[in-house]
């Protein structure tokens, strides 16, 4: 396949500040606070910095996000390198927890903070968000992605167990999205990026189109609202890791253990692998007419370790076999995540702090059976 991912570096948020310094203590003022076991993660944050968190959250779901919303008090001064990083992290965090809030990423807009100290405690600021300007439509397409998601989940079963549940999502994901060969090809913003890019449609206007990250914050979107917890993984993957260009793909847990998946390598259309193979034309026509064959093909990167996935070496279960011979779609691959010390050039905070999947009692092969 040739499917070359962008970047994760437009998870990250330009913070203007204007300070105000005063000395009334306003009125008490809480933000909603948000633990509800399916966000991976902000439970990853600081005590302080799930309240900016959950701030920034607030300040999103408001009728105007552009007006100051509620204060939070916390003890970093606002002015310090300290509160920079861990407003990166929160707004990162925020970003790969909530594919709903799509246009933070692909929108022109910045969070403005203000703040002040507290009367009588200098140790403690007072701090509120907003957002620069509003993003256009805001309100309507987060509707479209809403619905769009619903309608896909009405064709999954309710009373599925939730490894078989994801499974079914998976697969009704890749049959519905198409990769956007010609977004994956620039640097710029577009919604093929997002959950809506993949559900609903790409900033030109083309259903159901998206790259990487916008199949994995689909199913990490369709997977929150089934009530299956999951996060978005970034790195770089490729046939070797001196070839590997930007990526990501999803962490599912399933019974207390994680699992790698990777939606947009699943997608695998007999078009796009029969262009692959130039030898045993016959048999590799053959094989893509195959069910069974093709579901292998299709879920090779469904639930498995960090380990398998890392460093990928398709063995003969992954070969079509016949009398004249044999062909397979598969080639060696890696996908490597990023590190900390990666975090400040791509500006992504949260996979580092991804756990290892080490799950196999829900691989595909089990749930197949």
């Amino acid at each position: 396949m040739n499917k070359t991912p962008i970047a994760a570096a437009l998870l990250v948020a330009m913070c203007t500040a204007s300070v105000l310094f005063a000395y009334a203590e306003p009125a008490a003022q809480t933000v909603p606070q948000e633990d509800d076991g399916i966000h991976y993660c902000r439970t990853h944050l600081a005590e302080e910095e799930q309240l900016i968190y959950d701030a920034l959250l607030a300040c999103t779901l408001s009728e105007d996000p552009t007006q100051a919303g509620d204060e939070i008090r916390i003890s970093m001064d606002p002015a310090s390198d300290e509160f920079r990083a861990s407003f990166r992290r929160c707004y990162n965090a925020l970003v790969f927890d909530h594919p709903e809030l799509f246009w933070l990423s692909v929108g022109d807009s910045a969070f403005q903070y203000r703040y002040r100290r507290k009367l009588f405690d200098h140790e403690t600021f007072q701090v509120t968000f907003q957002l620069a300007e509003a993003f256009p439509d805001k309100d309507k397409q987060m509707k479209e992605l809403d619905s769009a998601a619903d309608e896909l989940l009405a064709g999954i079963d309710p009373d599925l167990s939730p490894a078989q549940k994801s499974l079914a999502i998976h697969d009704a994901l890749i049959a519905l999205v198409t990769y956007d060969k010609e977004t994956a090809s620039t640097m710029e913003k577009d919604l093929a990026h997002t959950a809506y890019g993949a559900l609903v449609a790409n900033s030109s206007g083309e259903a159901n189109t998206a790259v990487c990250d916008g199949y994995s914050f689909a199913y990490e979107y369709l997977l929150q609202k089934a009530g299956i917890r999951s996060t978005v993984i970034a790195g770089i993957a490729g046939e070797t890791e001196e070839t590997a260009g930007s990526h990501s793909w999803n962490l599912v847990e399933l019974s207390g253990a994680w699992y790698e998946v990777d939606p947009t390598w699943n997608d695998i259309s007999a078009e796009e692998a029969l262009d692959s193979t130039q030898e045993y034309s016959a048999i590799a026509e053959e094989a893509m007419r195959n069910k069974w064959y093709t579901d292998r093909l299709t879920h090779y990167l469904f639930n498995v370790t960090t380990e398998q996935i890392s460093d990928f070496e398709p063995d003969q279960y992954y070969r079509y076999t016949n009398d004249r011979g044999w062909v397979t779609f598969l080639g060696d691959s890696v996908h490597i995540r990023h590190t900390d010390a990666d975090s400040e050039e791509t500006g992504d905070y949260m996979t580092p702090l991804a756990p290892v999947a080490e799950g196999t009692e829900f691989r595909y092969e089990a749930l197949r059976e």
